[in-house]
């Protein structure tokens, strides 16, 4: 199934989106952080319209992929939500459902903590409940500082990025080299993020430093389900769902056994369907 894709304006952002089907209710899609872009959803998108009847919108957040970076401090998570609720507007969206990888799912919980009235119900992949990143710097100066600092921002070739990639997205596929280079542009004779280190920074700073919003999304009622990595043993996976279902006890929350933490590209399949099949158990969508 092919994607459709165009830019809207949103707020003070322009942003790609991309779009699988064309009827049914909406599903906002937001990826998760790094270099990543709406083709997170390349493999699961055809899945949730063909088999479930949904229209998956994916957006390019700003400063990946297609869409054009916004000013450092449009990353804060206020400044986001305000994005989201902008391009809600635009598309003329009564009620979506938001999905959202990693930090996509952030990206969710907050904006359902501030805005529930606005959603039908909120899908989170692995994200929205294991708390702060660990700051590489207080300052967003210091952060950047010690991002740009790092490799893996920049290539040789497309080869080099294909190869670099291809232990973080397994099973490789043609669609997944699709949307591995949907995330690069070529740059006085490299391949360089999009996204780039400092975007990264700001989006990471812009989490360090948000608010806690579980309280405000308990609050809201938001139907919510959390689909959260099971590959890992460690027991601070097992802390973080513990308090996410303590502070948010009306959410669902399912551990996909042996899934990592990129689900949607180590299992499409699965996750799409658990996630049609969980939101075709509620009244609406």
């Amino acid at each position: 199934m092919s994607y459709r894709e165009r830019v809207v304006p949103a707020g003070d952002a322009e942003l790609l989106l991309r779009e699988w089907g064309t009827d049914g209710p909406p599903i906002v899609f937001w990826h998760a952080l790094g270099d990543h872009t709406s083709l997170q959803m390349i493999e699961a998108g055809p899945i949730l319209a063909e088999e479930f009847g949904y229209r998956v919108v994916g957006v390019d957040a700003p400063g990946f992929g297609g869409s054009p970076r916004v000013a450092a401090e449009r990353y804060r998570m206020p400044a986001l939500v305000d994005l989201a609720e902008n391009l809600l507007d635009r598309l003329d969206f009564d009620r979506p459902v938001w999905a959202g990888s990693s930090w996509g799912g952030i990206v969710g919980v907050h904006f359902a903590a501030t805005h529930p009235e606005r959603l039908a119900a909120l899908v989170l992949v692995d994200g929205g409940y294991q708390g702060q990143t660990i700051p590489e710097g207080e300052t967003l100066e210091q952060m950047q500082t010690h991002w740009r600092a790092q490799p893996g921002f920049e290539f040789d070739s497309w080869q080099a990025v294909i190869e670099a990639s291809r232990d973080d997205f397994e099973p490789w596929s043609p669609e997944i080299e699709t949307y591995v280079r949907s995330a690069y542009r070529e740059q006085n004779g490299r391949v360089v993020s999009i996204m780039g280190p400092d975007v990264f920074s700001a989006a990471l700073h812009g989490i360090d430093w948000a608010p806690f919003p579980l309280p405000a999304l308990s609050k809201g009622g938001v139907p919510t389900l959390l689909l959260a990595a099971g590959d890992s043993p460690k027991p601070v996976r097992r802390m973080q769902r513990e308090r996410f279902a303590e502070y948010v006890p009306h959410a669902e929350i399912r551990v996909m056994d042996g899934v990592p933490h990129l689900m949607f590209e180590a299992r499409p399949e699965e996750t799409a369907r658990a996630i049609g099949d969980w939101l075709k158990s509620l009244p609406y969508p």
